[in-house]
């Protein structure tokens, strides 16, 4: 059967979800995890937490999936082989380091790749395998029949998203939070810049938003018409997301999807009640309203929230002004009471949140009940009410669990004559446990089957609940502190029992390196200045002006495949000026596109291009299977952050890397000068910030979805300002992807110096959708840089241009 697997911020969370029958619970400890800001577990909680989930079967995953600096590197180490040795049954992953560490320090651990590593097709899960994952979570944006066809081949067992947030931003590709603010969502410090409401503008302003709307806001992923489709596709593990959730968020979650999974083999009619329950569950959640179009493949403008991006609730009734009592009544068509937490929003816009203080019955009518309400702190408005959170799921306190195990007793007497207490679970458990205690017959008061029931029904504060109790002979006394003693010695040897006997998953055997290509020259120590174009006119401009290197292809914001002919054209421009000519890959490789994908890969290597650059991990599988053997460099996108991760994408064969933007100038220094290829980094240019399937030209200046999709994009240049007056680029490629680029240019000229002293090999120019011009005058100007021939000096910092985080490390 298919595992559902829950969150945990906490240990009550933890707790909850064992409750609620989950199988499997993930959480964070107090480091390494991307929820900085969930409360997390202290080590003595994540004992515990794996003590207690193992005790009922269910499995916990410690997500250690943010990306690291080599100055933690020891600390994870140490923390791999803590987790490891409390038995933790899978460790989540997004930097490849986390996994080289776990297979040198802790080989048992299984290993699961994060849905931030940004695994959308066959390829990646088979590269992934091949590097020792046993588990990967998919992107949420893959449709129904993707996930189908890559659960028929996969390797390796697969987990998707089934309930919670969305994120717009495929995941582990989000760099707006980190250059906005310095708070990064793959360091797990997401400011959520998606939430905030943002304006569409053209150059023409023909699509002109006149008020923000929330246009990045997508609704929360609710698939409960996809579960049993998901089940019979092979889907291996159903992950809700809402590890920021309270415990009352965590129960109801899990006890609604563990409803219709229990439900898949049942008739027609006990899934459908079994559907039925699961959404009035979820109604009460914590949600944002809910979609499931990433599933059914109709991503549109009713897939993001709009009007507001914080919790929805459920409508429950309708305020309005009564002249004749002079006070608001409520017309109330669900439930509410007392310590409900409610949202009233009137009809102006205006909203109150707050606690129902007192409510008041006034009548019963076919419209619903009638009532007048007071709240804690704000006076009520009229309007439409929505319950946010019933009384009992916002209450304190540590969570008390109900579901117990049960357990047996049996009375008996040793052949020595002592007495000795049986106890078994339904799981054949045993213990056994003898008193010194020698049995006299009772004079008074025997110890019966019914005294025993009551003695050894004291089980309170442990994770047992009595089912029965019998006894060989009534005729003997008993005192109740001998079998209290020994009831609490057969729990505790059952508990040790029980954890004993538990297995964790088993680990995938250390993978060899797949075939590498021989690590490329490193160099002479001068720089090399590659050059990112899209259109052939701005190759032969980089080549006139001096590029050393120029990619092409890949996503484009021209919206067009490159031409077999035109990567013929760009090689021979190229080649003629003594440049070489790398073909870029997309940075996301949907299962969808692998053919297109792997066409114009084709084409560019006959063409006779020098090399590839990998934007995404499944293309080292998809070259591999394919036996195309020609040189490849890891692009930015693969988040590159320490020497580890470094090294192990040269074990396979990298020639070149080009860093995280993310690193700082310090980082860049320590990965430079660890390994023996050519380091890259991103110096001028605009820089992606997002990239989505979701399009908000279609939604917002289209007519609402891409299907039938009018390419206002082709004829007009779309950006998003937002709430500081900051306007970001929307551009789209040939894969109908959007992407969000920064609101200003990254400009590290100034700065050339920096850059030249930290070892790095090579800069780039990030050109795609920039004109002739601009690449002609910024590839000369940094030709002039390489060479030594120019030297800026720095008067003043230029506050329309952005340095990116050479100089300021991210959170």
């Amino acid at each position: 059967m298919a595992e559902l697997l829950a969150p945990a911020g906490s240990l009550d969370s933890v707790l909850a979800a064992i409750d609620a029958g989950a199988d499997a619970v993930y959480l964070g400890g107090k480091q390494f995890n991307a929820r900085k800001f969930a409360n997390n577990l202290d080590d003595e909680e994540l004992v515990q937490a794996v003590r207690t989930a193992h005790l009922f079967g269910v499995k916990i995953y410690v997500t250690v999936n943010i990306l690291l600096a080599d100055s933690e590197l020891k600390d994870v180490e140490q923390y791999l082989c803590q987790l490891d040795s409390i038995q933790v049954d899978g460790i989540i992953v997004q930097d490849l380091a986390v996994a080289a560490l776990a297979r040198q320090v802790a080989p048992e651990l299984p290993l699961h790749a994060s849905t931030q590593m940004t695994v959308a097709d066959l390829y990646g899960v088979q590269w992934m395998a091949a590097q020792g994952f046993t588990q990967v979570v998919l992107a949420r944006e893959l449709s129904l029949p993707e996930i189908e066809y890559i659960c028929a081949h996969s390797p390796v067992k697969i987990e998707v998203f089934i309930h919670g947030a969305s994120c717009v931003c495929y995941s582990g590709q989000c760099l707006m939070s980190s250059f906005i603010g310095g708070r990064s969502g793959n360091r797990g410090a997401c400011a959520q810049p998606c939430r905030l409401p943002y304006k569409l503008q053209t150059t023409d302003g023909a699509h002109d938003m006149d008020e923000p709307q929330y246009l990045l806001s997508l609704k929360d992923l609710q698939g409960t018409t996809y579960v049993d489709r998901l089940i019979d596709a092979g889907v291996a593990s159903f992950k809700i997301e809402g590890r920021m959730k309270g415990s009352g968020y965590v129960r109801a979650v899990v006890q609604a999807y563990s409803g219709i999974l229990c439900a898949h083999d049942g008739a027609r009619q006990i899934r459908t009640q079994a559907a039925l329950e699961a959404q009035k569950l979820l109604e009460d959640c914590f949600n944002r309203t809910y979609q499931s179009d990433f599933l059914g493949n109709t991503v549109g403008r009713q897939t993001a929230t709009v009007t507001e991006s914080g919790n929805q609730g459920r409508f429950v009734g309708q305020g309005t002004y009564s002249k004749k009592y002079g006070e608001i009544q409520f017309v109330l068509t669900d439930s509410l009471a007392a310590g409900d937490l409610v949202k009233i929003v009137a009809a102006d816009g205006r909203e109150v949140v707050d606690e129902v203080k007192e409510l008041w019955e006034l009548s019963q009518s076919p419209a619903g009940r009638r009532v007048t309400l007071q709240l804690h702190r704000k006076a009520c408005l009229t309007g439409k009410v929505y319950r946010l959170a019933r009384k009992e799921d916002r209450q304190g306190g540590a969570y008390i669990m109900t579901r117990k195990i049960p357990l047996y007793f049996y009375v008996d007497a040793d052949e020595k004559g002592r007495l000795r207490l049986t106890a078994w679970d339904e799981n054949s458990h045993t213990a056994e446990c003898l008193s010194d205690y020698e049995l006299q017959l009772a004079m008074k008061r025997p110890a019966t089957a019914a005294w025993l029931r009551e003695q050894l029904d004291h089980l309170g504060g442990t994770h047992f609940g009595l089912a029965d109790v019998t006894i060989w002979d009534e005729r003997y006394m008993i005192p109740s502190s001998v079998i209290n003693g020994l009831r609490r010695d057969a729990v505790r040897q059952l508990e040790d029992v029980i954890l004993s006997e538990y297995v964790r998953p088993q680990a995938a055997t250390v993978p060899a390196a797949m075939a590498a290509v021989s690590p490329a020259h490193v160099g002479t120590g001068t720089l090399e200045l590659a050059v990112r174009c899209d259109s052939l006119e701005c190759v032969e401009a980089a080549v006139q002006a001096g590029a050393d290197r120029v990619i092409f292809g890949g996503e484009s914001y021209a919206h067009t495949a490159v031409d077999p002919k035109d990567w013929v054209r760009a090689v021979e421009l190229a080649h003629r000026g003594g440049v070489s000519v790398w073909a870029a890959s997309p940075r996301i490789l949907r299962q969808q596109d692998t053919d297109t994908v792997l066409g114009e890969l084709r084409a560019a290597v006959q063409a006779g291009v020098d090399g590839i650059y990998a934007g995404t991990a499944g293309i080292f599988a998809l070259l591999q299977e394919q036996n195309i053997v020609i040189p490849v460099a890891g692009d930015w996108s693969l988040n590159i952050f320490n020497t580890v991760a470094a090294q192990e994408y040269i074990r396979h064969g990298c020639s070149g890397l080009t860093v995280s933007p993310e690193a700082t100038l310090r980082q860049i220094r320590t990965i430079a000068a660890a390994v023996a290829v050519p380091i890259e980094v991103l110096a001028q240019g605009r820089l992606e910030m997002m990239v989505m399937e979701f399009c908000p030209i279609a939604a917002f200046a289209g007519k609402g979805a891409k299907e039938h999709c009018q390419a206002h994009c082709r004829r007009n240049a779309f950006s998003l300002e937002d709430r500081h007056s900051d306007v970001f680029p929307v551009r789209t490629d040939q894969y109908c992807r959007s992407h969000i680029l920064n609101s200003r240019d990254l400009d590290m000229a100034p700065y050339f110096s920096d850059l030249a002293q930290s070892g790095i090999g090579r800069l780039r120019i990030e050109g795609r959708g920039r004109g002739r011009q601009w690449i002609a005058k910024e590839t000369r100007r940094y030709r002039r840089l390489c060479d030594g021939t120019e030297t800026l000096l720095l008067s003043r910092e230029d506050q329309t241009v952005t340095r990116g985080h050479f100089f300021h490390g991210i959170t």
